[in-house]
């Protein structure tokens, strides 16, 4: 090669191209007249050689080893954990549909007080019908909480169950007496 590189590809020139074909059309065969391998280790010898880090090959497969077992540690943690959780979930969600049906009562009964101090001056077939309403609610009431206690996690059976305390609650708080109050 020449020493005018112009595009670092090492062929710049005609003299190059030429120098090229030359050496591509030498005839394959020729024996070297003196052995090579002597400066060929020379320049082996010569050529700055990776050093192993010895240590790192000894610790290497003790790092794997304990990497994989870091991660089959926290596969068995996520799965139990997972488990454990569907638990709490049910745990809970009976707990808060216990704490959902006690802070009822605590309003209902006295609403109830209420409602019958309020509606004392009606007739009594009125306040009969009226008092039916309310065991019909209170039964439809019970009826869920039964099929909720049986299947804790259907998110409909809950949303009937917060309507029906919320017509109970409208039905007591209701004042049937007054003019503007109707059934």
């Amino acid at each position: 090669m020449t020493t005018h590189d112009n595009n670092g590809d090492g062929m710049s020139g005609p003299l190059d191209i030429a120098l090229a074909r030359a050496v591509r059309d030498l005839d394959r065969d020729i024996q070297p007249t003196r052995d090579l391998w002597p400066g060929i280790e020379r320049q082996i010898a010569s050529y700055p050689q990776r050093h192993r880090n010895d240590w790192l090959y000894k610790v290497m497969p003790y790092a794997m080893a304990a990497s994989l077992l870091i991660a089959v540690t926290a596969l068995i943690l996520s799965v139990t954990q997972v488990g454990s959780r569907e638990e709490l979930k049910y745990v809970s969600l009976e707990r808060s549909i216990g704490e959902m049906q006690n802070e009822f009562m605590a309003v209902r009964n006295p609403a109830i007080q209420q409602f019958e101090a309020a509606n004392r001056g009606l007739d009594r077939e009125t306040l009969l019908l009226l008092r039916k309403n309310i065991e019909i609610i209170e039964k439809a009431r019970k009826e869920i909480e039964l099929a909720l206690l049986e299947n804790p996690e259907n998110l409909r059976l809950i949303d009937m169950l917060m309507r029906v305390h919320q017509q109970e609650l409208n039905l007591l708080n209701q004042n049937y007496v007054e003019p503007d109050s109707s059934i």
